[in-house]
Formats: C-alpha cells, sequence, structure tokens
C-alpha cells in the first residue's frame, strides 16, 4: 500500500509533496520511483520552480530517499510532532528546480 500527495501553492509556482508506502514494498525502489515520477512532472510538464517536503528527523529511509532525489535540508523544528507516544523532531526539506536533475533514465524501445 502506497499513497502520495501534492499540494499545489496558490502562487502555483510551488508545491508540498508527501508519501508513505506500507512496511513491506520498502527497500523496492517503489517510492524512488514514483516521487521521482511526481517530482519529473511537476518540474518540467508544471513548470514549478520549488517543491518542498517535511519529514520525521527519525524516519531515515524517508530521509535518505529525499536527499537521493536532491533535496536539502531547510530547517528543524524541535520536538513538533507526536509520533509513537513521543515527541520527536520534524525537518523541512526543499528542492529547487534549478537543482533538480532527473533520477531515472527514459524507457528503451524493444
Amino acid at each position: 500500500v502506497c499513497d502520495g500527495w501534492v499540494c499545489l501553492h496558490h502562487n502555483r509556482t510551488q508545491a508540498e509533496v508527501g508519501f508513505t508506502l506500507a512496511k513491506a514494498c520498502q527497500g523496492r525502489g517503489y517510492a524512488a520511483e514514483a516521487v521521482g515520477q511526481v517530482l519529473e512532472h511537476l518540474f518540467t510538464t508544471r513548470n514549478l520552480r520549488r517543491i518542498s517536503a517535511q519529514c520525521d528527523a527519525r524516519n531515515t529511509a524517508s530521509l535518505r530517499l529525499l536527499r537521493r532525489l536532491g533535496f536539502v535540508e531547510e530547517g528543524r523544528q524541535r520536538t513538533r510532532i507526536w509520533v509513537n507516544c513521543e515527541w520527536t523532531d520534524h525537518l523541512l526539506l526543499g528542492l529547487l528546480a534549478v537543482n533538480w536533475r532527473p533520477t531515472h533514465s527514459p524507457p528503451r524501445a524493444i
């Protein structure tokens, strides 16, 4: 089970993305492929200039994925969210269109 969302800013030049992936499906590249395709669409088709994301600071897998896609940490909100019966830090990340590098290859002709 996987879900994702895009929240387009009212100025139509920025968006925030989010995603979740069931534990049974993690580590297989599904999230990287899905989020990469969404970023590709937002930057190349919709011509956005900036995309942001947020992450529980303890979620090293999501953080690693976002960094691999080019996101950089822009801020840390200390003890901001209550998750699994404890307060945790919340990371704010951003990716600018000028720094976007598609992470996939175009499909090969058969």
